[in-house]
């Protein structure tokens, strides 16, 4: 089994980008290896959980550990969302925002040479750029090459049209205050993010940790509240669409806590939507693009997910600070590996 140490990864490379292209992970499995349950959206039931207790404690949590929200990621304002939020149940030693307490790490960062008000004034481009499957592409780009750069990125692939962009040239200055094109060790990073946080380990919740098999990568107690509105709840679902790294890089597997009157669930691109069932968890592609939805205003109310992601393939080694093959690379999809109990103790499949 080959091991990948972290000081061999270039700075422009997150780690599973690294080691992904170095085996050809790509052309050999992604886009070949299906599951030998073939599905969307896989449903489980769990035999080991205490829901209330991991409810109480999630709350206890929020209450000694704090709350924060989700960071703009449409530019490069550092502003958080009062509706989005949570906590971080990993954190990375070495994460080069030291502006960002571990408790929020993987909780978004502004990464783009956008102007904050593109997207935001102009949705449609948004829409567009998730139609194309360039919202990871654009944000690099932007990143790298700053922001005229990135306009003509748009123009190139037929988001917007030679007008458009010369509006845009005009109004905006060309700048790159995020700086240089820099992965590793930023919330790009997300093999960087495999030590269990202080609230992984607060009280019930230690007992999640203690049934996961496969070591941890970007994994969050996440939150969405304050959707007192038909304007807020509108707004909620336009811009939660969005894609995550693939199941082969980062295996999310999400437990539902609170769903009062089935109100909020998960929506999939060509496959529709469907409310969470409080206790259960669920496995999709998260490269496929997904929102969670509202589906009504509850003043008041809140709807908590844990969200347990887990590298399927690599095992991290502390002491080498390194990443190592295991025993289910190329040989078991991720999907399975969650239904055989390889990635948690204790899930069965909902059959449908």
């Amino acid at each position: 089994m080959k091991k990948f140490y972290v000081k061999d990864c270039p700075d422009h490379k997150p780690v599973h980008i690294w080691i992904g292209e170095s085996l050809g992970m790509e052309e050999k499995f992604i886009n070949k290896m299906k599951p030998k349950n073939p599905d969307v959206l896989y449903e489980f039931e769990d035999t080991l959980l205490d829901l209330e207790k991991l409810k109480e404690d999630s709350e206890k949590a929020f209450e000694e550990y704090g709350w924060y929200g989700f960071l703009n990621i449409f530019g490069g304002k550092f502003a958080r969302s009062d509706g989005y939020g949570g906590l971080s149940l990993v954190y990375n030693k070495d994460y080069r925002y030291e502006n960002i307490p571990d408790n929020a790490q993987t909780l978004g960062y502004p990464r783009s040479n956008f102007p904050d008000e593109l997207f935001t004034e102009n949705f449609e481009l948004f829409e567009k750029v998730m139609e194309k499957r360039l919202d990871k592409d654009i944000w690099s780009e932007a990143q790298e090459f700053g922001m005229h750069h990135a306009f003509r990125f748009l123009h190139k692939h037929e988001i917007i049209d030679e007008k458009k962009l010369n509006e845009l040239l005009a109004k905006f200055p060309d700048r790159k205050d995020v700086g240089e094109r820099i992965n590793l060790n930023t919330y790009s990073d997300t093999w960087g993010f495999n030590r269990w946080s202080d609230p992984a380990k607060y009280g019930y919740l230690n007992e999640i940790v203690k049934r996961v098999k496969r070591s941890p990568v970007r994994s969050r107690l996440a939150q969405i509240k304050n959707i007192d509105t038909e304007e807020r709840k509108e707004q909620a679902n336009k811009y939660l669409w969005h894609r995550d790294d693939t199941w082969f890089y980062e295996l999310r597997i999400n437990l539902s806590l609170h769903n009062e009157n089935n109100v909020y669930g998960i929506e999939i691109e060509n496959y529709g939507s469907k409310p969470f069932v409080p206790g259960n968890w669920y496995v999709w592609d998260t490269y496929v693009t997904h929102r969670p939805y509202v589906n009504q205003a509850m003043p008041g109310k809140a709807r908590t997910n844990y969200v347990l992601a887990v590298n399927p393939w690599f095992d991290w080694i502390e002491e080498e600070q390194c990443w190592i093959q295991n025993e289910f690379y190329g040989e078991k999809h991720p999907a399975d590996m969650v239904i055989e109990g390889d990635a948690i103790e204790g899930l069965k499949l909902v059959q449908k």
